[in-house]
């Protein structure tokens, strides 16, 4: 085993062991407040919820703590909230082991599918009480966010509810709930930049994204001599992902924290989801679930250009965004986006805000209802 490597792994257990111990430390010290509400994410991922559910619950006239992964500290933006601890999987679980856990008014994982194999190692996932072992009074004030609709089970029968994150998402019982993470600060109407910029979230690999589709229509954009614009790719990607002869256009900016993720996406003009319905690991967002990506477009109102397939789900019509028919007029979008008029520009933003808007009233809403508080 390599030397640099086994003092790395023993230098990362060192932290995690002792970020659990000052956090449990912290948990069992602090008073919780009346009305206060606990949000549980042990995943390294999905806290892009935090920002929208913080909102929602301080708007209900509620406080919020938040149990975060450990990977997720100095990560996270600025959150109305009262505490935040930093656990690994085992100190999460030790922490909702202390009785005063019972003082919370309710209990809301924003992930339901964890990505840590099952506790009998019968499959590389697992699921909240699978890890959580939870009694049926607690139960009766625990909901969770079902990010992979087929993960529905007599579990969540048994919850206080589920949460699912799109209306799209076929409901299979009566106990779910539609509340749409699109909200991350307040941000408004703003002119077009003068050199058109775009911008793409996420890891430029075929699973998740058609990579092809944008690296061919740059290459056609250079042929015609539309040079005016850029793309920048945020996510777990190099300059090796890209193309030498796109170096100029593509930008890959790697992973960024909450902070300098949210000025890039004020900074951009348009949004690229690269979702295509001819790739079968894509057709998901269509039928059984959603991207972070349509709530990022709404949060930072920028218009995306998105394939029909997807708009027609997802809410994205000409009023808000440049749709195109198929791949083959994925080029016409783009020298559409970078043409456009500011005040063409400005009219689909508008359309974005009024969206967003009425998403997150009607998100509010259910959260009330998910709560009983009707």
């Amino acid at each position: 085993m390599n030397i640099r490597y086994f003092l790395g792994q023993v230098k990362k257990r060192f932290l995690h062991k002792g970020s659990n111990i000052f956090y449990l430390c912290k948990f069992l010290l602090n008073k919780i407040e009346n009305n206060t509400i606990l949000l549980i994410e042990p995943n390294n991922c999905h806290t892009e919820l935090f920002p929208s559910f913080v909102k929602y619950l301080n708007t209900l006239g509620f406080n919020v703590e938040i149990i975060a992964a450990y990977e997720q500290k100095n990560n996270l933006p600025k959150l109305n909230v009262k505490n935040i601890y930093y656990f690994t999987l085992f100190g999460a679980k030790k922490a909702l082991k202390f009785k005063k856990i019972k003082k919370y008014n309710f209990l809301i994982f924003t992930s339901y599918r964890l990505y840590f194999a099952h506790p009998d190692k019968i499959r590389d996932y697992s699921k909240v009480f699978e890890h959580f072992k939870i009694n049926d009074n607690l139960m009766q004030k625990t909901a969770v966010t079902l990010h992979h609709i087929e993960d529905y089970d007599e579990n969540i029968k048994k919850c206080l509810g589920g949460i699912i994150l799109s209306k799209n998402l076929k409901e299979k019982g009566e106990n779910l709930h539609v509340i749409n993470p699109c909200h991350f600060k307040e941000n408004t109407i703003k002119k077009k930049n003068q050199k058109t910029i775009f911008v793409s979230i996420g890891k430029l690999e075929f699973e998740r994204k058609n990579a092809a589709l944008l690296f061919n229509n740059i290459e056609k954009l250079k042929t015609l001599g539309i040079k005016d614009f850029r793309v920048d790719v945020i996510g777990d990607n190099t300059q090796n992902d890209v193309p030498k002869s796109l170096k100029d256009f593509i930008n890959p900016l790697g992973k960024l924290s909450f902070e300098k993720l949210y000025k890039v996406l004020e900074n951009a003009d348009f949004y690229l989801p690269l979702l295509d319905p001819e790739i079968k690991a894509h057709l998901r967002y269509i039928k059984n679930g959603t991207s972070g990506s349509f709530q990022m477009i709404r949060g930072f109102l920028l218009p995306p250009l998105i394939h029909k397939a997807f708009g027609d789900v997802h809410g994205f019509d000409a009023a808000n965004s440049i749709v195109y028919e198929n791949n083959d007029t994925f080029l016409d979008a783009l020298c559409d986006a970078i043409n456009m008029e500011n005040e063409k520009y400005l009219k689909l933003q508008k359309e974005l805000l009024n969206s967003k808007n009425e998403i997150c009233a009607k998100s509010i809403q259910n959260f009330k209802n998910l709560l009983r508080l009707n």
